[in-house]
């Protein structure tokens, strides 16, 4: 009895085991070669009293993390998604190379990029990692002359205000760590009172550089939204600090306000699990009555 007892345990495990090594094969082809390349539209609705004012109607579409190596099946697929789209605006957070790779894939995706109003960018990390091709996202090859082969505004420490009909905008962009004075001196400060604005940052930690007495939308990238579930006392630990405060998704403190995205593509390592690539649209809608600012999604 004995015996067949501990011979049926030893064959339970067994099988656990080889149930367990399939799983994880499963799961990791699965975070490999399927989700990195399932795109998905995420819908973020922001209730505003400036931006809901101005920007009220209007298709604004937000891009981060591309990390281009070709232009293969997941950036066609947010070319089409794009093209359906038809957006009025479209705001970049970074990341559009590969770590210290060529650029020219990522300039011939942002060559293909169509709006009504404009496109409006800052530069991550990985678009750095070459310093010599770095210049080349802004200026033509050899030339201080802005870059006409793509259609985008690079913002490296300032700001620009844009009117698209219902009252201007300012369109603000930090670079990397915005060690600038764009944050600390005069850029922002003179905004409270006038027009509603959306900083763009490729490091979502700008967002506690900023006064909690700005009224503003912040929009960044970088995290991945982690590429895998893992909770934020482990990204801590690890020693990720913006994935342990804002992984992904609608922060708010006093007026100023923060939406991170999940990104495209990946670094490190090629995979996500329930991390899944987005394009979001950006819905604005002003606020009624007491109620300042608001967020939904889906």
């Amino acid at each position: 009895m004995t015996r067949k007892f501990f011979q049926r345990k030893r064959a339970i495990s067994f099988w656990a085991l080889i149930i367990l090594a399939v799983m994880l094969l499963g799961l990791g082809e699965y975070g490999i070669f399927i989700e990195p390349y399932n795109v998905v539209i995420r819908h973020v609705w922001v209730k505003d009293s400036g931006l809901g004012k101005a920007l009220r109607g209007t298709v604004a579409v937000h891009l981060s993390d591309l990390h281009i190596r070709d232009i293969g099946k997941r950036e066609r697929k947010v070319l089409a998604i794009l093209k359906a789209l038809e957006p009025d605006l479209i705001f970049l957070t970074g990341d559009y190379m590969a770590w210290k790779e060529c650029n020219d894939f990522a300039l011939t995706f942002l060559a293909r990029l169509e709006t009504k109003r404009g496109v409006w960018a800052v530069m991550g990390d990985y678009d750095y990692s070459r310093s010599r091709q770095s210049c080349l996202f802004c200026h033509e090859t050899g030339s201080g002359k802005p870059n006409q082969s793509h259609p985008v505004r690079f913002l490296r420490n300032e700001l620009v205000e844009i009117d698209i009909g219902r009252g201007s905008v300012w369109i603000g962009g930090i670079d990397l760590e915005g060690e600038l004075p764009f944050v600390s001196e005069n850029s922002i400060s003179h905004l409270e009172g006038t027009a509603p604005a959306i900083i763009l940052s490729h490091d979502p930690l700008n967002f506690e550089l900023l006064d909690e007495d700005q009224d503003l939308l912040m929009l960044s990238g970088d995290t991945h939204g982690g590429q895998i579930p893992l909770p934020s006392w482990l990204w801590g630990l690890l020693g990720y600090e913006k994935c342990a405060k804002y992984n992904y998704g609608l922060f708010e403190k006093g007026k100023k306000k923060l939406f991170v995205s999940k990104g495209v593509g990946t670094s490190h390592f090629p995979i996500r699990i329930l991390r899944r690539p987005e394009v979001v649209v950006l819905h604005f809608e002003e606020a009624e009555g007491r109620e300042h600012r608001a967020w939904s999604e889906n």
